[in-house]
Order: C-alpha cells, then sequence, then structure tokens
C-alpha cells in the first residue's frame, strides 16, 4: 500500500532535493522510453533496485510511483528513487510487485517533481494545502517524526479522497490527533508527469492530466457534443433496472451505489430520459421512459383523501418533486397512462401556490418548512409555462404572470441574488415568451443571465481543465458541481435563443461564448474510454460509462449530473447552427 511509512531513499522529503524546479515536463518520445522501461522492469521486479545498472534517461534524482492493474483492479503499487529516472521506473515498478495477484494490463506513473512545504498553522498555507482543485495534480507528502506517507496524484483520484482526509487518516494511523499533526508535522505537495502505460505488448503510453484527457476548446465541435450527448443518454437507459428503479448515486473509487436518494433528481432524471428517447425516436427508449415513471409513482406517490397527490420520500413531500413528476409525465407519448395521476401531482403545486401574492410555499411535509426558494418555484413555473403553451389558458397566464412579479423582485434583492435560482426561471419564462412576446419577461431573461455569466471561471483559472465551470469562490454561492453547470447550460441555451430570436447580437454572442465554455467543462467531466476510467473495475464499467464526475476531482455519479448535461446537450444540439461552434 502506497500508505505505508517509507524507508531509505524515501525517508523524509526525497523530493524537496530533485532537480527539477517544477513539474518533469517529460517529451513525447521520453514518455515512450519511459513505457517500455515499465515493460522490461516487470521481468526483473525481483531484483534488488541497486543492482539494476542505470543506462540512459534524464539524470535526477528523481522519485517514480507505479501502480500496476489488471482490468481496472489494483495489483500492487509502490514508489520508487534513483540518480537515473531509469533506476527510479525500476525501483517503483520492483516496489509495486503485484504479479503474484494477476497480470498487469496496465501501469499508472507518476514522475515527482519538486515539492514545496506548507505550514497548516499559517492560514494561507493552510487554505492551498486543503484546497480541492490541487487533488489529482499535485500530489502530497506527510511526515511526522520518522514516519513518512507519499501519495501520488493517480492515487488521489482513484481513491477520491481529499487532502484533508489523507491528513486524518494519517494522523488515524500515527494514533494523533489532527491538530496535532497539523502543529508538529510536515507538508508538501508536489507536481507530477501522470501517464498510462498498456502493458498489452505494444508498451502505448498516454499522458494524462488529472488522470484524463485534457478537452481543449476547439475540441467543442457538433460531432463531439453530439457524441457526448449519445454517451450520456446511454448511461440514463442503461442504469434503469429490469424494475424500473433509475441509479441514484454511484462512487466508481470502490464500486458500490449509495443507499442515498432524491425524488427532485430522480424525477429530473426521468424527464431527461424521455427527451433522449425522444431525441432518438426509439420505441424501446421510450418503454423504459415508461417503466421508470411505473416504478417511481408505485413506490413514492402518495394520494391524499381529497384527490391530492404529491411524492413522498424520508418524511417529505416537496412542491419541485410534484411539479417534476407532472412533467415527466407530461411530456410522455403515453401520458394518458396516468392521467390520474398527473391531475393529483397538479392539485398539489395548486394548493401549494399563494393565489394572493402569487408565492409558492415549497414544502407539503414538513408542514410549515419553507426552504427552497431559489428551486422549487422555478421548477413549479416550468411545469406551468410547458402546460400554458399547450392550453393557452388564460387563468393560468395570470397566475403565472403573478408569480413571475413576485420572484423577479425577490431575486433582484442582493440578499437573494443566487445562480440557483436563473436556470429555472429562464426556462419557464423563455416558454411563456414564445406565447405572448411580453418584453418584461424577455428583460429579466437577459437580466438574469448577464449576471449568471459573472460566476463563471475562464480567464486566470489555476489548472485549465476547471475552465468554463460555474463556481465563484469569492462568492458563497455552493461548491462547483457537474448538476450545477448542465443546469446553468440549460437556461443559456434557452436565453441564447431568446437574443437571437429578437435580434440581440451583442447578447448572443456572449451566451454562445459561456455556453461553448460551459459544455468544454462538462465534457472534461464525462467518463469516456479506459483512459479515464483506469481505476474502475472492468465488470464496474457500464455503471460509470457516459456518465459525468461531479467535479474533475471528484468522481462521485449522480444522475443529475448526466441529466441537466443530457438535457443541456439536446437544446444547444437543437438551437446551435455549425458556425456557432467555431
Amino acid at each position: 500500500m502506497v500508505r505505508r511509512s517509507l524507508q531509505g531513499a524515501l525517508a523524509g522529503c526525497l523530493l524537496a532535493a530533485l532537480a527539477q524546479a517544477g513539474g518533469v515536463v517529460l517529451k513525447d518520445d521520453q514518455l515512450e522510453t519511459l513505457a517500455k522501461w515499465v515493460a522490461e522492469a516487470g521481468a526483473q521486479s525481483t531484483a534488488a533496485p541497486q543492482q539494476v545498472p542505470s543506462e540512459g534517461g534524464p539524470s535526477g534524482p528523481f522519485a517514480v510511483y507505479v501502480a500496476l492493474r489488471q482490468s481496472g483492479r489494483r495489483l500492487g503499487e509502490g514508489w520508487g528513487s534513483g540518480p537515473a529516472l531509469r533506476d527510479a521506473v525500476r525501483s517503483a515498478r520492483a516496489a509495486a510487485g503485484g504479479d503474484a495477484r494477476g497480470t498487469p494490463d496496465t501501469a499508472e506513473v507518476c514522475v515527482a517533481g519538486a515539492c514545496r512545504e506548507y505550514d497548516l498553522a499559517v492560514e494561507r498555507d493552510r487554505r492551498r494545502f486543503y484546497s480541492n482543485v490541487h487533488r489529482g495534480v499535485l500530489g502530497v507528502e506527510i511526515q511526522l517524526g520518522q514516519r513518512t506517507e507519499r501519495y501520488a496524484p493517480t492515487y488521489v483520484l482513484a481513491s477520491n479522497r481529499s487532502h484533508r482526509a489523507l491528513v486524518e487518516r494519517f494522523a488515524a494511523s500515527a494514533q494523533v490527533t489532527v491538530e496535532a499533526l497539523e502543529r508538529d508535522g510536515s507538508f508538501r505537495m508536489f507536481p507530477c508527469d501522470q501517464c498510462l502505460v498498456d502493458l498489452g505488448g505494444t508498451a502505448r503510453v498516454r499522458r494524462m492530466e488529472r488522470g484524463n484527457l485534457y478537452v481543449a476548446p476547439g475540441g467543442v465541435s457538433h460531432e463531439a457534443v453530439a457524441a457526448t450527448a449519445a454517451l450520456a443518454g446511454g448511461w440514463l437507459a442503461a442504469n434503469v433496472d429490469a424494475s424500473g428503479r433509475m441509479l441514484y448515486k454511484y462512487w466508481p473509487s470502490n464500486g458500490s451505489e449509495s443507499t442515498e436518494n432524491n425524488m427532485i433528481r430522480q424525477w429530473m432524471a426521468t424527464t431527461a430520459l424521455g427527451r433522449w428517447a425522444s431525441e432518438q425516436r426509439n420505441a424501446d427508449l421510450w418503454r423504459v421512459s415508461e417503466r421508470n415513471i411505473d416504478y417511481n409513482l408505485d413506490t413514492f406517490f402518495r394520494l391524499d383523501a381529497d384527490g391530492t397527490g404529491w411524492i413522498a420520500y424520508g418524511g417529505q413531500e416537496k412542491l419541485g418533486a410534484a411539479a417534476l413528476a407532472a412533467l415527466a409525465i407530461v411530456e410522455h407519448p403515453n401520458r394518458t397512462r396516468w392521467a390520474s395521476y398527473e391531475t393529483a401531482l397538479r392539485r398539489g403545486v395548486d394548493q401549494l401556490w399563494d393565489p394572493a401574492t402569487g408565492a409558492f410555499t415549497t414544502f407539503h411535509v414538513p408542514s410549515g418548512r419553507n426552504a427552497c426558494q431559489n428551486f422549487y418555484p422555478g421548477e413549479a413555473l416550468l411545469l406551468w409555462a410547458t402546460t400554458y403553451a399547450e392550453t393557452k389558458d388564460p387563468d393560468l397566464l395570470a397566475r403565472i404572470m403573478l408569480s413571475f412579479a413576485r420572484y423577479r423582485d425577490y431575486h433582484l434583492r442582493p440578499e437573494n441574488r443566487n445562480p440557483a435560482f436563473v436556470p429555472w426561471h429562464t426556462q419557464a419564462y423563455c416558454i411563456v415568451w414564445r406565447e405572448t412576446h411580453n418584453p418584461e419577461l424577455r428583460d429579466f431573461v437577459f437580466e438574469m443571465n448577464d449576471w449568471l455569466l459573472s460566476v463563471q471561471q475562464w480567464d486566470g483559472v489555476e489548472y485549465p481543465d476547471i475552465a468554463g465551470r460555474f463556481y465563484d469562490p469569492d462568492r458563497p454561492f455552493g461548491p462547483p458541481h457537474a448538476s450545477s453547470t448542465g443546469v446553468y447550460l440549460e437556461g443559456l441555451a434557452d436565453a441564447f435563443a431568446l437574443a437571437r430570436e429578437v435580434g440581440d447580437s451583442t447578447r448572443a454572442q456572449g451566451y454562445r461564448s459561456a455556453i461553448l465554455r460551459g459544455l468544454r467543462s462538462a465534457m472534461q467531466l464525462q467518463f469516456v474510454d479506459d483512459l479515464d476510467m483506469f481505476y474502475v473495475s472492468e465488470s464496474k464499467r457500464p455503471m460509470v460509462h457516459g456518465a459525468f464526475r461531479t467535479t474533475v476531482y471528484d468522481n462521485e455519479v449522480r444522475c443529475d449530473n448526466t441529466q441537466h448535461i443530457l438535457m443541456a446537450l439536446l437544446k444547444v444540439l437543437d438551437t446551435f447552427v455549425p458556425a456557432d461552434f467555431r
């Protein structure tokens, strides 16, 4: 295990003595040579590292990490060092061992660069050492007395542990408190060149950045977006089981499914599956969607004596769950099959609406709870807007406009401003605008989305693979998340279409640019092939192939990560012309 205390030449901070001033930055031809050394060293892994003569390669000293895997399952791992890179590779390969447990077919290799020490008693150092943005890019070394543990960035990714979790594990193994370790220990981070070596005969090697391939902005083409959507839609359909239950949350690192659930996210995923079936014109997919709706209703629908319907889970009945369940039914071609459920769920939404103010109460159970105002009212208005586009009911329009006035005022108060509000209301008001051409709706859509652009990260990011996500570290809107980027893209796609329709080319260009950047971020998060699934057991890969990680450094899969991004991709493919991708 890589967590064991490191002895001999690796004790202490060997990395501090490395000649390199930063990352090693191996050239491509050096990577190919490195791959051959890893493959060759397999036959010599029983030899003591000092018995292997130094032969070529850059001079060091070097520290190298090697992990051996068979079909994604880790067989062994180890660190090695040496005066030349070949020595360090052979040393690490010998330390990894692993052949007794199976025949490795891949090896992940990290070549360490010079480390930097952090004093966790200093707040700036503490924040930087614990910042998630470095996970999977920088390796970590922790030392206390004679005990030293070193973690390669690919190990951190594959185990899905934060740097704080590494400190907690070290403290527990050393039988000290975290506070004592932070006070008395030494903490270092170091860059690494990362690559994945195929040991299946050709010694093929692929460079990795944070355990993945970097998606360049120019890679966001029509063809790439369509391929991303196809993988995402395939994941949604494949993860509805025979009973109709859709997977909610999955951890690729340990190959296990969470027992948690969330009805709003489940019903959004049901809606996304239906939209994918519609886009594909695929009767089999519609049947999968139908099975999923049946399961959700059979398991979670509850009917009051007065005929009002709710989606009940975990002792809660939410406005958003009722609205999105009704929306999933509305969009299904066999909608009449669940007509009584739709009627009951609509009654639930209506019951939580105040005709005097246009405000929604967001929970039926527990009574009196009224949280999540940035989410659930917008979801209810999306249901109503979809209904109005179908019925042209003037009474429903009056209700929508009363709520519009109420929530516009709510959102524009500085203390309430939140990006989570924007995409739901944008989608609802764009639907109503197309029916009414009400300029107030248009103007508020633009006001919301102009402000939203300030939340997106692009220039000046520390690592290029996070560029395009919607996250502002200086404002308390919550952590970065794939589902957030996805839902913001859904709203922006509608705002873009609206701007183009009214001839506002400046806004359309701004939204188009933000969408392309957001798509780059989303594509970076998708599990695409054996490279970014290098640590996932082959038998478990169908559970993640096509899904989206939560962040570039957190591989947790959740159904709404894929659902939101898929619905955004479908909107982009529908609204962008080929020139928009350039």
